[in-house]
């Protein structure tokens, strides 16, 4: 019996494995024991089959009394894959006791052909060993002998009437009809009732002609049993001898055979799905066997060697030698010597060969073959023969037309590579070597000779444009990138190229390209970045010192024009001379923050203004700004300042400069009063963020909202434009629109982030992040 790969709890086949009344097992050629049913477990003396398992290391020296019955086992299911009724006396594993056993075994091999496993079932036979040795003794022992004997036993007696009679059956034919002897005894009929309706015909003719001729019964047929199943029988009865005919006696045997017949039955419809995909493969399936004299003897042949080699399937197994003169004279030694190194080795055999066939046509044939079970200790080999010819015309079209392109890229004087992808070699023509200062052939015929000299900022994007034309996604391959040549000079090149072969599953399996040399290009392109960015930075200087000359000149005006009233009306009125001297001083401060303005945004810009970090408290900053604010010229009573710290008691800490840190707030909250509604407010929180990248301290973000009238996408885009206040130079609120620039130069100079949350009509909100303070102090 089979036992299934992985038998669960519900299936058939374990069920009949554990119930079996005789025992069952898997073991290895090497001797170990793989499974036992309960029936084995038993029969050797164990309590379960774990521990039977674990137990049993070599069966061969273990078990049998004889050992050298293991060998003769061995080589018995080698010779026929199948041992069959075969007797041994053995040693019970854990009681050592002696009992002799009946086997029934196969062998359950891989795709390959190893084998696997054994599978088989043990009987143990020691009563029936030990009444055959006494039947020699003593006749009383026959009927003992017959009821172990594994199927029904008869003596039929034919009638002067015609009639059959059973004058003898045996107590098995209730295990293999279901009905007893004593009624088969009475009325012979009722067998002959089992008999499947589909069978009847064929046993009655068969049973009338032995019975006339006298000639021995050999029939196999279908019965149902009483139980309802269907079973194999196996009717076996001597010849009647002389005076066959009325009162003529037989003597028979009929045995179940519904396991064997079913494995028949799966092995020819094994062997119907084996043709259907044989005939559906595109090629020669075969099997040869090399004799020991070295003769070539083909067991099969499909019938496509019809189509490839134009013979007769008949034709190739009587000449073992036909397939292999076809091959073409320029590569038949080399075929042949190849064929017989690897048949000696074992190894398997892969490789294209040209043919010529007796008609005088040429094809290209595909062979692969492997060892496959010997056959009375001679070689065999299996395989299958492809006919290749429209794939080689193709690649030598493909090659040709591919020497044609190295060619033409070649006289166009730049480097040309080609790139066999599945080899994993890459040839540079010489000019390409010539290109990087090396000579011919001194650069490895590798695709990362020149990915290793690529720079490494390079690498990433190169590769990725590279995969994009292997995955189809580009046209063709296009790259420029750096490459350091043999004096350790960088090169720019300009790296093109293209997959001119690809395999079934559409992989790369070769590219040509060439490299240009655009080094020149690439200076000369950045000559013109410079020389565009010089121009733009004196633009943009020239627009600064506009813009400045213009804010400067304003608050200038109103000092000198005060300070001209007063030189001509020394003795004017007091109260009307104190406006003018207020008017000169609010211009005096205004003028002064925007020169400190102007001069801090010109350091951080030129990298010279000087930064003391150091831990600061963020909330305490925050107070100190406010009150600044709220006793200055800024404080609007209607304003509600609201501060939510989101973390209260945790201590927001901060890495900065205390002075910039003040500056940076103050800017934002001054912001937030002067352009904010009469009766609004202004709400700080403090908030722990994200750290802006892995491994970065965690951050501290500061959050400034009021309820001003928002900002749009426009304004958005232009706040941190140095002078430009967004249209509010037309408003009442004073301003040199330098505030939003400094904060965010201050803010990176710190090493955080600005950003702003909108919306027009519904106020904004500012943040900044800082990087949390990480000292402990």
């Amino acid at each position: 019996m089979a036992f299934p790969p992985e038998p669960g709890p519900d299936d058939p086949w374990s069920t009949l494995f554990e119930f079996l009344p005789i025992g069952a097992y898997r073991s290895t050629p090497d001797g170990r024991q793989l499974r036992a049913n309960p029936a084995l477990v038993r029969l050797n003396g164990f309590a379960t089959e774990a521990e039977q398992v674990a137990a049993v290391r070599d069966i061969g020296t273990e078990w049998y009394v004889d050992p050298t019955r293991r060998a003769q086992f061995k080589a018995l299911i080698e010779r026929d894959d199948r041992v069959v009724a075969f007797e041994s006396e053995i040693y019970r594993h854990k009681t050592r006791e002696r009992i002799w056993i009946r086997e029934n075994a196969h062998a359950v091999r891989s795709a390959d052909g190893r084998v696997r496993y054994y599978e088989g079932t043990v009987e143990e036979i020691t009563d029936i060993v030990r009444t055959s040795e006494a039947l020699a003794l003593s006749e009383a022992s026959v009927r003992d002998l017959v009821s172990l004997v594994p199927g029904m036993i008869y003596r039929l007696a034919l009638e002067p009437d015609g009639r059959r009679r059973f004058t003898f059956i045996s107590e098995r034919v209730q295990e293999l009809y279901g009905v007893s002897a004593a009624d088969v005894m009475a009325d012979s009929v009722v067998l002959t009732e089992c008999i499947h309706p589909a069978d009847r015909e064929r046993v009655a003719r068969e049973v009338a002609r032995v019975a006339e001729d006298g000639s021995p019964l050999d029939l196999e047929f279908r019965i149902r049993h009483t139980d309802g199943r269907e079973r194999w029988v196996h009717w076996r009865g001597g010849a009647a001898g002389p005076g066959a005919g009325p009162g003529s006696v037989r003597v028979g045997v009929a045995i179940d055979v519904t396991e064997r017949k079913q494995a028949e039955i799966e092995a020819a419809r094994s062997q119907v799905r084996l043709q259907q995909l044989v005939d559906l493969i595109p090629g020669v399936v075969f099997r040869t066997r090399f004799g020991a004299d070295g003769a070539r003897r083909y067991s099969f042949v499909s019938d496509r060697v019809r189509e490839l080699y134009g013979l007769e399937p008949e034709e190739v197994l009587r000449d073992g030698g036909c397939l292999a003169r076809m091959r073409h004279p320029d590569a038949a030694e080399q075929v042949t010597r190849l064929s017989d190194q690897a048949i000696a080795e074992g190894r398997e055999l892969d490789y294209e060969v040209p043919l010529r066939l007796r008609d005088g046509t040429e094809k290209w044939v595909h062979l692969r073959s492997a060892p496959g079970p010997a056959e009375d200790g001679d070689p065999v080999r299996v395989g299958v023969l492809l006919d290749v010819t429209a794939r080689k015309q193709a690649q030598l079209a493909l090659q040709r037309q591919s020497e044609l392109w190295l060619g033409a890229l070649q006289a166009s004087g730049d480097g040309v590579w080609d790139w066999r992808v599945q080899d994993g070699t890459e040839i540079l023509s010489p000019q390409c070597q010539a290109m990087y200062g090396f000579a011919p052939g001194e650069l490895p015929d590798r695709p990362d000779a020149l990915d290793e000299r690529t720079h490494p900022d390079d690498r990433a994007a190169m590769q990725a444009d590279r995969e994009a034309h292997f995955a189809g996604r580009t046209a063709r391959y296009v790259n420029e990138h750096r490459v350091r040549c043999k004096d350790g000079s960088w090169k720019w090149i300009l790296a093109r190229g293209l997959v001119i072969e690809r395999d079934a599953m559409g992989r790369p399996l070769r590219m040509i390209g060439t490299h240009t040399d655009v080094t020149a290009a690439k200076q000369a392109e950045g000559l013109r970045l410079e020389r565009d960015n010089a121009a733009a930075a004196d633009r943009a200087k020239s627009e600064f010192l506009s813009r400045v000359s213009h804010e400067l000149r304003t608050p200038l005006n109103a000092v000198l024009g005060f300070a001209q009233l007063l030189e001509l009306d020394p003795g004017g009125s007091g109260e009307r001379q104190r406006g003018w001297v207020q008017q000169m001083l609010g211009s005096g401060r205004h003028l002064l923050a925007l020169l400190e303005d102007i001069l801090d945004l010109s350091s951080l810009q030129s990298g010279r203004l000087a930064m003391a970090l150091e831990p600061v408290p963020l909330e305490a900053v925050v107070d100190e700004a406010w009150t600044m604010l709220a006793a200055g010229s800024l404080s609007t009573p209607a304003l509600l300042r609201r501060f939510d710290n989101q973390l209260a008691g945790l201590g927001c800490v901060v890495r900065a400069d205390r002075k910039r840190l003040k500056q940076i707030v103050g800017n934002l909250l001054s912001n937030a009063i002067k352009y904010n509604r009469a009766d609004g407010w202004v709400r700080v929180a403090v908030a722990e963020a994200a750290p802006a990248r892995d491994g970065a301290p965690m951050r501290w973000e500061l959050r400034v909202s009021d309820q001003g009238p928002g900002l749009d996408e426009q304004q958005l885009a232009r706040l941190y434009n140095p002078f430009d206040r967004l249209g509010a130079e037309r408003g009442p609120v004073a301003g040199t629109g330098l505030g939003l620039a400094l904060t965010r130069q201050l803010v990176e100079a710190l090493g955080g982030e600005i950003g702003v949350e909108s919306t027009p009509g519904q106020g904004s909100t500012f943040w900044v992040r800082l990087p949390e303070d990480s000292s402990g102090g």
